[in-house]
C-alpha cells in the first residue's frame, strides 16, 4: 500500500484491504498506511463488488473536488484573491498564502494576526476600514470595502474586502469569512474611462460634461446659501483660420498654451479678487473646439468676474513660436452671473455665450457682461445664418458694382463687385452682417464661386451688349483658401464665358497674406500666373502689414477708407497714406484709395501719387442696370497690365 502511494498518480488509486485481522491496530495501522477502506474474511464477493463499485465512485468524486480545487487555487491566484476568517469564539485568525501575498508580504507573518492583515492600509484609509469591521461585527452584518494598501516596496495598491458573517445553531455570530482582491488594475481602468468621460483628453481640463455637472452643483449650493457665481464663456478669436492655415498639429498647440494661459490667469487673480477663501472653486474646462468656460463660485461682486477677464485678455495674445511659426492670437470674453442672468445651467451658458458674440461685435480682444439686449442680436445671428443655407438656391443674392476711377481724368476704369443678400422678409442685408456667419457655417466657399461665376457672366453680357470689357474685382474670402479649389473654377469661369484674365482682379484682405502657409503662397502664385490681378483691400489695418509683402507681392495696394476719412484733417493720417505710396510705387504696385467723399481728399490723394479711387464722391454700390449708364460703348476702358 505504502509503495502504490509513492508512484506517481498512486495517490488517486482505491485501495482496499483484504485481512484477517479485526483488532483495532490493525486497522489502524491499514488506514495510516493509505488504505481507503478494509473488509475481513471470510468475503462475500457479492458484498465486495459493491463495496469497489462505490469505492471507485468516490474515487472519481475525490478526483474531480481535487481538480476543481487546483482549479480554483489557480484562479484566485490569476484574479489575485486571497481568503480569510475570524473564529469569534477565541478571536483566532487564519489567512491564506494568497492573501499574504495580496498584501504584500514574501512570506506568511509568525503571528498570523489580523493586526498584520491590516497593517499595510495606509493611514488616511485605516480609521475608515477599522469603522466598518467593527459595525459589521456588531450588527452581525456583512460588508464591502475598498481601501489601498501600501507594498514594501512602495507601490500604491487597491484592495476590495469582502466578508459574511456565518452563525452558529444558536444563530449567535460564530465565523467571519472573507476574501480580498488586489483591484488596482480595475482602479486604474475606472480611473482611465473617468479621465476619458470627463476631461479633455487635449489640454487635461474638464470636459462639457464635467463642466455642466459641476454647474449644476454650484446652483444647488448657491440657492442654499444665497450666494452669487458668474460663467465666464470665451474662445480664441479666428482660431478657424488659423488652424487650417497651420495644420491641426499647430491648432492643438496654440489650445494646449491657451489653456495653460488661462489657469495661470485663475492662479494669479483668483485669490486677490475673492479674498477669504482659502482654496478656490474654481472649473476651467475646454468646452469645445476652442471654447472655455470658467465658473467662479461665490463671488462677491460681478467686477471679480472682470478681473479674471482683464487678465486672459493680457495674457492670451502673447506670441506663441509653434514649429518656427510666430502665432498671434486674441480671445474675446463673455460673462453672465447668476442669479441676475438665469437660475439654470443652460440659460447661463447660453448667456454668456451670448456676451462672447457681443464682444466679438465690439472689435474682438474685449469682454462683455449679459446684457438682455444681446437676445435679440444673437437671434438675429442664429436666424441669418439658417437662412443664409436657402439663400443660393433661391437666388436670392445680388451683385453691386461700385466704380473705380482714374483720379486724373476721372473716368471710369472698372469696378469693385460687392455682393448683397435682398432677404425675403429683412430686406437687403449688407455684407459685413452674414459673410463672417457664412464663413463659420462653411458656406463661404459656395458664395466665393457665385460671385466669381456671377461677374464673369455679366461681364461677357456687357460685352456683348457693345461695351468694352470691364475690370472687374471681385472680393475672395480667403477662409480655408487651400479647400476651395479656386484656381480650377477661375479657369473655368474665365472659360466658360471667353474672357480675358484682364478682366478679372482678385481682392484679398490682410489675414490671407497673415497664413503665409506654402499652400496659400501657391494657389495666390496660381492665380497670378493666369494673369489675373491681385490686390490686397482694406490695407493698413492688419498687424505688421508691410511684413507680408515681402512674402508674396500683390498687384494693387487698396488704402483702407478710415485713413481717407481723417486724410484732411489728422496728421498721422496723411503720414501714413504717404508711407502706403511710397512703398507702393517703390515696389511697382498700382495704388487705390477706397472711401473718397469730398473733393478736398480726391485732390490731395491725387496730388500724393493715387492712381484709382472709390467713394460717395464718384458713386457709392449701384445695381448693374445702373451702372452700365455709367459706361461709354464700345469703348475700352482700361489697357490690362
Amino acid at each position: 500500500c505504502l509503495a502504490t502511494r509513492d508512484l506517481p498518480g498512486g495517490n488517486n488509486v482505491q485501495i482496499l484491504m483484504v485481512t484477517g485481522l479485526e483488532d483495532v491496530d490493525s486497522i489502524e495501522h491499514a488506514f495510516e498506511a493509505g488504505a481507503n477502506d478494509f473488509v475481513s474474511k471470510p468475503l462475500n464477493w457479492l458484498l465486495l463488488g459493491h463495496k469497489a463499485k462505490y469505492m471507485l465512485r468516490a474515487g472519481r468524486a475525490f478526483d474531480s473536488l481535487s481538480r476543481s480545487k487546483k482549479r480554483l487555487l489557480k484562479t484566485q491566484e490569476l484574479a489575485k484573491i486571497g481568503n480569510w476568517d475570524i473564529i469569534f469564539a477565541n478571536n483566532e485568525f487564519h489567512c491564506s498564502p494568497d492573501a499574504w501575498k495580496i498584501l504584500g508580504y514574501e512570506k506568511n507573518p509568525s503571528r498570523n494576526s489580523f493586526n498584520d492583515f491590516l497593517a499595510p492600509i495606509v493611514d488616511e484609509d485605516k480609521g475608515r476600514v477599522k469603522k466598518v469591521l467593527d459595525e459589521a461585527v456588531a450588527a452581525g452584518q456583512p460588508f464591502s470595502i475598498h481601501y489601498r494598501i501600501m507594498h514594501p516596496d512602495n507601490t500604491r495598491h487597491y484592495i476590495l474586502n469582502q466578508a459574511e458573517i456565518i452563525r452558529n445553531d444558536e444563530n449567535q455570530p460564530d465565523i467571519m469569512m472573507g476574501v480580498i482582491q488586489d483591484v488596482t488594475k480595475l482602479k486604474n481602468a475606472e480611473k482611465e474611462i473617468h479621465q476619458l468621460a470627463f476631461y479633455d483628453n487635449l489640454t487635461g481640463l474638464p470636459n462639457r460634461s464635467l463642466f455642466q455637472n459641476r454647474l449644476e452643483h454650484e446652483i444647488i449650493k448657491a440657492k442654499r446659501q444665497n450666494e452669487i457665481f458668474a460663467i465666464i464663456f470665451l474662445d480664441l478669436d479666428q482660431f478657424k483660420r488659423i488652424n487650417d492655415s497651420f495644420g491641426h498639429n499647430i491648432g492643438d498647440q496654440l489650445l494646449k498654451n491657451a489653456s495653460e494661459t488661462l489657469k495661470k490667469c485663475i492662479r494669479e487673480t483668483d485669490t486677490a479678487c475673492r479674498p477669504g477663501q482659502e482654496e478656490s472653486d474654481t472649473t476651467i474646462a475646454r468646452f469645445g473646439g476652442d471654447e472655455f468656460t470658467i465658473l467662479l463660485s461665490n463671488i462677491k461682486e460681478p467686477e471679480s468676474a472682470a478681473v479674471i477677464a482683464r487678465r486672459i485678455l493680457e495674457e492670451i495674445p502673447a506670441v506663441h513660436n509653434i514649429s518656427g511659426n510666430d502665432i498671434t492670437v486674441t480671445t474675446s470674453v463673455g460673462i453672465s452671473v447668476f442669479p441676475m442672468d438665469g437660475t439654470d445651467g443652460e440659460t447661463l451658458l447660453k448667456n454668456a455665450d451670448y456676451a462672447m458674440f457681443q464682444a466679438k461685435e465690439y472689435g474682438r480682444n474685449n469682454f462683455k457682461f449679459y446684457e438682455k439686449a444681446l437676445n435679440m442680436a444673437a437671434i438675429e445671428r442664429f436666424s441669418l445664418e439658417k437662412d443664409l443655407y436657402k439663400a443660393i438656391e433661391r437666388d436670392e443674392f445680388l451683385l453691386y458694382y461700385q466704380p473705380k476711377i482714374d483720379l486724373a481724368n476721372r473716368k471710369v476704369v472698372g469696378a469693385e463687385a460687392l455682393i448683397r443678400w435682398l432677404h425675403p422678409q429683412k430686406g437687403m442685408v449688407p455684407p459685413d452682417k452674414f459673410i463672417s456667419i457664412a464663413e463659420e457655417a462653411g458656406l463661404i466657399i459656395d458664395i466665393n464661386k457665385w460671385v466669381i461665376e456671377t461677374a464673369c457672366k455679366q461681364n461677357a453680357a456687357w460685352i456683348n451688349a457693345g461695351y468694352g470689357p470691364v475690370k472687374i474685382a471681385v472680393n475672395l474670402s480667403g477662409y480655408q483658401l487651400a479647400r476651395q479649389n479656386i484656381v480650377s473654377f477661375l479657369r473655368e469661369s474665365l472659360d466658360r464665358y471667353h474672357l480675358d484674365p484682364g478682366c478679372l482682379e482678385v481682392e484679398i484682405t490682410e489675414s490671407v497674406l497673415m497664413q503665409q502657409s506654402s499652400d496659400t503662397l501657391a494657389i495666390l502664385q496660381e492665380i497670378k500666373d493666369m494673369q489675373i490681378t491681385i490686390a490686397l483691400d482694406d490695407f493698413g489695418t492688419g498687424y505688421s502689414s508691410l511684413a507680408y509683402l515681402t512674402a508674396f507681392h500683390v498687384d494693387t495696394l487698396k488704402i483702407d477708407r478710415s485713413f481717407i476719412m481723417g486724410a484732411t484733417l489728422q496728421k498721422n493720417n496723411l503720414v501714413i497714406i504717404k508711407a502706403i505710396i511710397a512703398m507702393g510705387n517703390s515696389m511697382g504696385m498700382k495704388i487705390v484709395a477706397e472711401g473718397i467723399e469730398t473733393e478736398e481728399q480726391l485732390e490731395l490723394l491725387r496730388d500724393f501719387g493715387v492712381h484709382e479711387g472709390q467713394g460717395y464722391l464718384f458713386k457709392p454700390p449701384v445695381p448693374q442696370e445702373k451702372f452700365i449708364g455709367l459706361l461709354p460703348q464700345k469703348t475700352l476702358l482700361q489697357q490690362y497690365a
